[in-house]
């Protein structure tokens, strides 16, 4: 089932077609986010999804339309079981984009109402 990739940053949620700032901590982001939020920088920062502590050694920009000279030449070299590991990961990283925008689908709308309705604060 193919999906769309969608900004983490929840008052975003563009579409990303061609390029994501993905993180260690599974979560993705266009460029604007991306850069609004310091992940494109030296040093230390915070996931803007989940504050997880990161460094520029665990940001990554992905090509979401890679090209085929690209995987070819993405891949040379790598033992099968480190393609195979690293093929493995994609799904769980897919399935927890899934879920969060789900959640963000169903609950948002009724936490916003309920900060609104009830005075709270976030």
């Amino acid at each position: 089932m193919e999906s769309d990739l969608n900004c983490n940053i929840v008052s975003c949620g563009a579409v990303l077609t061609e390029e994501a700032i993905t993180t260690v901590c599974s979560h993705g982001f266009c460029a604007n986010c991306a850069n609004q939020h310091g992940l494109l920088g030296r040093g230390s920062f915070a996931c803007p999804a989940c504050r997880k502590p990161l460094n520029e050694s665990r940001v990554c920009r992905q090509l979401l339309c890679p090209s085929e000279e690209w995987k070819s030449m993405v891949l040379c070299g790598l033992r099968p079981t480190v393609i195979m590991e690293c093929a493995g990961r994609a799904p769980g990283f897919w399935s927890y984009q899934l879920a969060n925008q789900l959640l963000v689908t169903l609950c948002l709308p009724a936490v916003l109402a309920c900060h609104v309705e009830r005075g709270h604060v976030c």
